[in-house]
C-alpha cells in the first residue's frame, strides 16, 4: 500500500519540477538577445506509478500516480532549417566576394567617362584624323604623340589595378586558411566537451548552441558538410575530406605555387597533412579563389591580348607610311612598343623615337603619316590609321563569337562581358540575402525567445508551484492530525 508520506512527495515533485520550469524561463529571458541562443523548455512527464506490476499480483483497483518529474530540457532547433541555412551563407557569400570584386573591376575600367581607356582611344582616332588633314603640321602630330601616351597611361594603369586586386586576393587566402583552421580548432574543443557531458546523459544544450554559432561561421568561409554522431558530436568534411572528427582536426594550409601567366606565387590551399588540393567551391575562400584564378584572370588575359592586337595592326599600317623624312627606318616602323607580350597592357609604350629617352627629345617627324615617297602633304597613311577606328581586323574576346571585330568594338566586348557578370553577381547576392533572411526569420520563429511567451509561462509556473505548496501546507496539516492529535480523544 501507499505510504503516509507519499503525498508530500508528490508535492515536493511538484514544486521541483515547476521550479526548474521557471529556472529555465529566466534563462531565456536573459538570454532574450543572444543571437546565438536557442530557446530551451522543460519537458514534463509522470512518475512512475503505484503500484509497479508484478508476478502474481495484480491491482484491482488501478495504479495511483506518484508525481511529475522534468524528464529532459531540450532546445528548440530545427536541424533542417540549420543545414539550409549553412548552405545559403556559403551561397550568399560567395556572391557576395565576386560582387565586391566585379565592383572594383568596373571602377578600375571607369567606363564610361573621360579618364577612361575608350575615351582614350577615342580621342587618338580624332587627331589622327587631324593629322591626315595637316600632316605638316609638327603641332598635329605633337597632340597624336600625346594622345598616344594617355591611351598607354589608361590601359597600363587599369591593368596595374587588376593585377594588384589580384595579388591583393592572393595575399588574403592564407588569412583566411588560418581563420579556417582557428575555427576548426574551437569546433573540436567543444566537440571532446559536449561528448563529455553526452556521455552523462545530460543534454549540452548551451554547448550545442555554441558550436551551431561556429558552424555558421565556418560556412560563411568554405563550403561544409556536417554529420552529428550519437553523441552529439559532428564531424565536419570539405569537398568530402575530413576537416573535424570528434576532437580531432586535420588543418588547412596555404602552400605557394609560382603562376607565370599571374605574374606572382599563388597561395593554393592544401591539406596539411597530405598535401592534396582542397577541393573548396563556395563560401568567402570559394568566392576569393574563383575571382583570382578565373574571373580576374580572364579579364587580365583578355585585355594583354586586346592590347597585343590593337599594336601590331596599329604599326602594320604605320609601317607602311613614310615620314616627313622620306624614309622608312627599321628603327621607326613601330609606333607602338610591347616588352613582354604575356603581359602586354604593363609593358605598352610608345616608342623611345618619338617621346625621347635619356634627356634625348623625341621627333615627332617620324610619324609616318604619308602613303606616298616624297609627298609631304599626304596624309593618307595618317587616315589608314585612323580607320582602324571602324575596321574589322581583330579576333573578339574569350567567350564571344569567332567573328572579327573591330578595336572599339572588341574592347567594347570585355567591358560587356565585366558588365554582365557584376549584375550577375549582384542580382545572385540579393537572391540569397532574401533566402538567407527568410531562413533567419524561421529559425528564430522557432529557436528565438519571445518574452511575451515566457512571460506567460512565468505565470503558468508561478500558479502551479503556488498550488504545489498549498498542497504540500494540506498535507502536512493532515499529518498534524494523524501524528499529534489522532488517538487522544478521552485522555
Amino acid at each position: 500500500m501507499r505510504t503516509t508520506f507519499s503525498g508530500i512527495y508528490i508535492a515536493l515533485r511538484a514544486l521541483q519540477a515547476q521550479q526548474v520550469s521557471l529556472d529555465i524561463t529566466g534563462h531565456n529571458v536573459a538570454n532574450a538577445n543572444n543571437p546565438n541562443y536557442s530557446r530551451q523548455t522543460a519537458l514534463h512527464s509522470a512518475t512512475r506509478p503505484f503500484p509497479t506490476p508484478m508476478m502474481g499480483y495484480t491491482p484491482s483497483n488501478g495504479q495511483v500516480g506518484t508525481g511529475v518529474e522534468v524528464s529532459q530540457i531540450v532546445r528548440m532547433r530545427d536541424s533542417f532549417v540549420d543545414l539550409r541555412l549553412r548552405q545559403q551563407l556559403q551561397n550568399r557569400n560567395y556572391w557576395a566576394t565576386l560582387e565586391e570584386g566585379l565592383r572594383q573591376v568596373e571602377l578600375f575600367f571607369n567606363e564610361p567617362s573621360e579618364n577612361s581607356i575608350h575615351y582614350a582611344l577615342d580621342q587618338l582616332w580624332d587627331s589622327l584624323q587631324d593629322l591626315s588633314r595637316d600632316p605638316e603640321l609638327l603641332a598635329v602630330r605633337e597632340v597624336v604623340v600625346q594622345r598616344a601616351q594617355v591611351l598607354v597611361e589608361a590601359i597600363k594603369t587599369t591593368r596595374g589595378h587588376l593585377q594588384r586586386l589580384s595579388e591583393n586576393i592572393n595575399e588574403n587566402v592564407p588569412i583566411k586558411v588560418e581563420e579556417v583552421n582557428t575555427l576548426a580548432q574551437r569546433l573540436a574543443d567543444l566537440n571532446e566537451e559536449i561528448g563529455r557531458v553526452s556521455a552523462t546523459g545530460a543534454m549540452p544544450n548551451d554547448l550545442l548552441d555554441a558550436r551551431d554559432a561556429l558552424l555558421e561561421e565556418l560556412s560563411q568561409l568554405v563550403d561544409i558538410e556536417v554529420v552529428q554522431d550519437y553523441g552529439h558530436m559532428v564531424t565536419v568534411t570539405i569537398g568530402g575530406a575530413t576537416l573535424v572528427h570528434r576532437s580531432t582536426v586535420h588543418k588547412l594550409a596555404s602552400k605557394p605555387v609560382a603562376d607565370p601567366a599571374a605574374g606572382y606565387n599563388k597561395h593554393e590551399v592544401i591539406w596539411q597533412t597530405t598535401g592534396d588540393r582542397v577541393d573548396i567551391r563556395t563560401g568567402e575562400l570559394g568566392g576569393m579563389l574563383k575571382l583570382r584564378d578565373e574571373v580576374l584572370q580572364e579579364i587580365m588575359d583578355d585585355l594583354d591580348q586586346w592590347t597585343l592586337d590593337f599594336v601590331r595592326e596599329f604599326n602594320a599600317v604605320h609601317a607602311a607610311g613614310y615620314d616627313l623624312n622620306d624614309t622608312q627606318s627599321d628603327d621607326t616602323k613601330d609606333f607602338f612598343k610591347i616588352d613582354d607580350e604575356g603581359s602586354a597592357a604593363l609593358n605598352i609604350r610608345v616608342a623611345e623615337y618619338l617621346i625621347g629617352v635619356d634627356g634625348v627629345p623625341g621627333d615627332v617627324r617620324l610619324i609616318r603619316a604619308s602613303s606616298l615617297e616624297g609627298v609631304k602633304g599626304n596624309g593618307d597613311n595618317a587616315l589608314k590609321l585612323a580607320k582602324l577606328r571602324t575596321e574589322k581586323v581583330v579576333s573578339p574576346p574569350t567567350n564571344s563569337n569567332g567573328a572579327a571585330v573591330s578595336i572599339g568594338d572588341a574592347f567594347n566586348a570585355i567591358i560587356s562581358q565585366i558588365g554582365v557578370r557584376a549584375q550577375e553577381a549582384i542580382r545572385m547576392t540579393e537572391n540569397q540575402v532574401v533566402l538567407e533572411n527568410h531562413l533567419i526569420n524561421l529559425k528564430e520563429s522557432i529557436s528565438g525567445v519571445s518574452l511575451d511567451e515566457e512571460m506567460a509561462n512565468m505565470i503558468r509556473f508561478q500558479h502551479a508551484y503556488s498550488a504545489a505548496a498549498r498542497m504540500m501546507t494540506a498535507v502536512d496539516e493532515m499529518l498534524n492530525i494523524i501524528i499529534n492529535r489522532l488517538g487522544i480523544v478521552g485522555r
